[in-house]
């Protein structure tokens, strides 16, 4: 009771407390920048009257750089310090924000969208990796969990914040609060490394949350964790990257989008909470949840491609926001613990999953400029998730006998 009034104890907790917003904070800023572009871009190249096929090589050739340099970038960081990488990570994103209100035609979109995927390979990665190894922050599964929850907000509230700012006679104003985003991201970290943590290389002593199975095992529940997160993004990219557009000429308003993808970040993040418990370490190694999840998730983009009705898109919505969330949690839990070269496997992580995001709004764009319909992306997301839930069903029966 006595430290109750002490005036360290509050100090003590108060120091901690800031330590804790400044190590997670710069993962819901930078999201909120990165979700507010990818959004703020989908409505302008309606309004430049582009076409949804335009948009898909759009995002795509911005993921690809995101593709090829997330691993490069990466093992970058092993041998740098990591928080250089983020810096030059935060600058680039600003730079590129502030350019793209003078973008008046597709060929400066073109020339200017590269950099948002340069300034994603520099910074997931290593914020990644920089993340896993800190000391004093609790379990890895723990840290892992607060990562997720922080990124997952910036990522449903940013294109939600973009659908409410948007509007045809400014279609700038999230051009610009994305580049104050950017700077704040920038001066969280710098903010960290001016009281962090100690921080260690290898952590190969650290306890682990379960009892691990051999070797062959878990490499091969880190590929079929891997393959799933693939199937993952590559929907979340339609979902994220060329819905935008698509509802827009449905006849959705744009504040309806922005509902949609707040229910399934919402969702999202709830999941990460149960995921992060002690109670989710029981669905590790084990094949069925992942299935299910999957399973789920094609049924929901069979209902969005087949009904257009928005409450049931919303309760769609969230179950694909649960499956998300399995997904990734287990691709990036398995890839960090107990390896040395945490940069290295972040960017493969990265990289897998920004291939998902190159491909879904690529072909789902060039879908959807066919006769098949502003629908028929969505059940291209249904087909690409069943494809690979049949491969992880493959890997899984080889493996196992």
């Amino acid at each position: 009771m006595r430290q109750l009034w002490s005036s360290k104890f509050w100090i003590a907790n108060a120091t901690k407390t800031l330590q804790l917003i400044t190590v997670y904070l710069p993962v819901l800023l930078i999201d909120l920048a990165f979700s507010g572009i990818i959004t703020n871009t989908s409505f302008y190249t309606s309004y430049l009257g582009l076409s949804s096929t335009f948009l898909g090589v759009l995002k795509a050739v911005m993921t690809a750089f995101f593709v090829v340099l997330a691993i490069p970038f990466g093992r970058l960081s092993d041998r740098i310090e990591r928080r250089y990488v983020l810096y030059a990570a935060c600058l680039v994103l600003g730079t590129v924000s502030i350019g793209l209100p003078y973008c008046r035609n597709s060929t400066h979109l073109m020339l200017i969208f590269p950099g948002i995927g340069i300034s994603m390979a520099l910074f997931w990665p290593a914020y990644e990796a920089w993340l896993a190894e800190r000391e004093g922050e609790g379990k890895l599964i723990q840290r892992v969990m607060l990562f997720n929850i922080f990124w997952s907000i910036g990522v449903t509230i940013g294109p939600a914040l973009s659908s409410y700012l948007y509007g045809d006679t400014n279609p700038f104003r999230s051009f610009y609060l994305a580049a104050i985003f950017s700077l704040l991201t920038l001066v969280t970290i710098v903010a960290n490394s001016l009281h962090a943590s100690p921080i260690t290389k290898t952590d190969p002593t650290e306890p682990s949350e379960v009892l691990y199975p051999p070797l062959s095992v878990r490499t091969t529940y880190l590929n079929l964790a891997r393959c799933a997160n693939f199937a993952s993004w590559f929907v979340l990219g339609v979902l994220r990257r060329l819905s935008p557009k698509l509802t827009k000429e449905m006849g959705m308003p744009t504040s309806t989008f922005g509902n949609l993808m707040l229910t399934l970040g919402g969702i999202q993040t709830l999941a990460f909470l149960v995921l992060g418990s002690g109670y989710s370490t029981r669905w590790h190694y084990r094949f069925a949840p992942m299935f299910i999840v999957q399973l789920l998730t094609i049924l929901s983009f069979l209902g969005i491609w087949s009904i257009q009705n928005t409450p049931l898109w919303a309760f769609l919505f969230g179950l694909i926001g649960v499956s998300a969330a399995f997904t990734y949690f287990s691709s990036l839990y398995y890839g960090l613990d107990r390896h040395t070269d945490k940069g290295n496997k972040s960017g493969w992580h990265e990289g897998i999953l920004g291939l998902g995001i190159l491909l879904g709004p690529l072909l789902g764009g060039v879908l959807a400029d066919s006769q098949f319909g502003t629908q028929s992306p969505y059940l291209l997301c249904a087909v690409a998730i069943a494809i690979a839930t049949l491969v992880e069903v493959f890997i899984y029966f080889k493996t196992t006998k």
